[in-house]
């Protein structure tokens, strides 16, 4: 059974300009999911997806036998997730065998750890009835408490007097972007990267499942590395 990495980082970010290679602490961005990812224990080979050869040797120098992926020009633009990852395991078919294990990081999600993603892999190992598994956070932000508007478009909150004590909720946890765990069987045959009938979790905690979509995000995660919390 090979297990393959595979960190998706295409240059065209809108919201943060450039990104994925953007200084944070000491190193770019990608630079940590890429340390994280070189420490698992599981993983056997490391690909980098991107439309950018400056992204990739940034990338290699935390790495230097990360493998090149060079994303085509449709797989450039916003696209699902598995179209890039089914491409690569057309072009790279001689890294995987049949019960290989595809492991997809996102390096906007910077806090996650070597064994954050290794526990993924072996829950997916030792769990041979599921298909995938993937990083998630609490939701603290739960649905009964939400405010929708009514029929006149007001903004109305209809909270019972169970709902609104957090204790009597459910627990849900929603994903946190940092790592999906999907058998390569499955990917090839659903194109999706997550089971949606049943799925595994490993949960992470708030701060490391920090996930930078708009430039306040990257502004907190700076924060964060600079107060050394991480260290805990």
């Amino acid at each position: 059974m090979s297990i393959v990495g595979i960190i998706t980082a295409r240059s065209g970010s809108k919201s943060v300009p450039n990104k994925n290679i953007r200084i944070l602490g000491k190193s770019p961005l990608l630079g940590w999911t890429v340390q994280a990812a070189t420490k698992s224990i599981k993983i056997d080979k490391l690909i980098l997806s991107t439309d950018s050869e400056e992204y990739f040797d940034k990338a290699k120098s935390f790495n230097k036998n990360l493998i090149f992926h060079k994303r085509s020009a449709p797989l450039s633009e916003d696209v699902p997730s598995e179209l890039v990852i089914l491409d690569i395991v057309e072009k790279y078919e001689n890294l995987f065998d049949d019960d290989s294990i595809v492991v997809v990081l996102q390096p906007t999600t910077p806090f996650i750890t070597s064994d954050d993603i290794d526990t993924c892999i072996e829950k997916l190992q030792q769990n041979p009835d599921f298909n995938s598994c993937i990083t998630v956070k609490q939701v603290s932000e739960y649905p009964e408490w939400m405010i929708i508007p009514n029929d006149d478009n007001e903004k109305i909150c209809k909270v019972s007097p169970e709902e609104s004590i957090r204790q009597n909720l459910q627990q849900r946890w929603i994903p946190n972007g940092g790592a999906y765990v999907v058998r390569k069987n499955f990917l090839e045959k659903t194109k999706s990267i997550i089971d949606k009938n049943a799925i595994l979790i490993h949960e992470m905690s708030k701060i490391r499942s920090m996930d930078i979509d708009e430039e306040e995000d990257f502004q907190i995660c700076e924060a964060i590395v600079n107060s050394n919390i991480l260290l805990d």
